[in-house]
């Protein structure tokens, strides 16, 4: 009874959302204001992880310098779940001016080569919105890997808005299985992974020694992926940014990845993400708890 009452009230919200995405996105930017002053001045939502996570990277700025970091992130922070929303229901048109991609053809020589390419990203900017790949890169089908959720409502918007403009969604337990499916066909393809969340404890990772300054676990699995693969590493970088509006510039990381050792390719990783982080820092997750893990209690690793 609980689950079906779960799933009925989770499709009417889904119908608000819905509805409520037809707004301009200057509308939906005055519900973000709101929404950012609740989430920082009254909830105080993860305030002292934000805090404590911008000491940790920049203990070269001062208290004010950090304070208007925090300032911009929990405004963007707002702004990304109303962008979201508004993915739902963006136009093409509308939506490939808000993101632009300024060298495709860094990916699309790859493409028209049948050469695999992993896009591998981080949870910077608005990923969402990299639903416009199959425009940027027509020619081959566009995968993620996806994290199933228990929670309907988030299930199906999350998979609504990455899947609605012809991206295929594969479940991440089952990830690796389907990228070497994908690329013993020969046809090519692209594939978009997120991979800078702090990994379980029971997770294996490697420790990148100098990621803001700090021995930093990042999960292993992207690198090894992409040596099986023998997938093209690119990484997207954020390179500007205005409200509503990115600029993402292709980096490639490995040409052949399996010629180069999996740490190498996961420290060059971190180096981009460190750098556009540095260049744009409100746009990263500070709500999230990166160092929560210490390299002296994992003495094997």
């Amino acid at each position: 009874m609980k689950v079906w009452f779960n799933k009925v009230l989770s499709r009417c919200v889904i119908a608000v959302v819905l509805a409520f995405s037809h707004l301009p996105l200057r509308v939906l930017y005055l519900f973000s204001n709101l929404t950012k002053f609740v989430m920082h001045r009254v909830l105080r939502y993860r305030l002292k992880v934000v805090r404590s996570n911008l000491e940790l990277a920049f203990p070269e700025k001062t208290e004010k310098e950090r304070r208007d970091i925090e300032n911009r992130f929990y405004r963007h922070f707002a702004d990304y779940i109303f962008e979201t929303i508004k993915s739902t229901t963006i136009s093409k048109k509308e939506l490939l001016t808000r993101m632009v991609i300024v060298n495709p053809e860094v990916v699309n020589k790859f493409c028209e080569q049948k050469r695999p390419v992993m896009i591998y990203g981080g949870h910077f900017g608005n990923w969402e919105w990299f639903n416009t790949f199959p425009d940027y890169f027509p020619s081959v089908r566009i995968y993620t890997f996806y994290q199933p959720q228990k929670n309907y409502l988030t299930n199906y918007l999350t998979l609504y808005t990455r899947t609605r403009d012809g991206i295929t969604a594969i479940e991440s337990n089952k990830g690796y299985r389907g990228m070497v499916t994908v690329a013993s066909q020969g046809q090519g393809g692209v594939t978009l992974i997120l991979g800078d969340q702090c990994p379980h404890r029971t997770a294996k990772k490697f420790w990148v020694k100098d990621f803001f300054g700090i021995d930093t676990p990042f999960l292993v699995g992207t690198d090894r992926i992409a040596k099986k693969t023998k997938q093209v590493l690119v990484f997207p970088s954020f390179i500007a940014y205005e409200r509503g509006r990115y600029t993402v510039e292709m980096k490639v990381i490995e040409e052949f990845p399996q010629d180069v050792e999996s740490t190498e390719l996961i420290e060059r990783y971190a180096k981009l993400l460190e750098a556009d982080i540095r260049r744009i820092p409100e746009l990263w997750l500070w709500s999230h708890r990166r160092w929560k893990l210490k390299h002296e209690n994992f003495p094997d690793e």
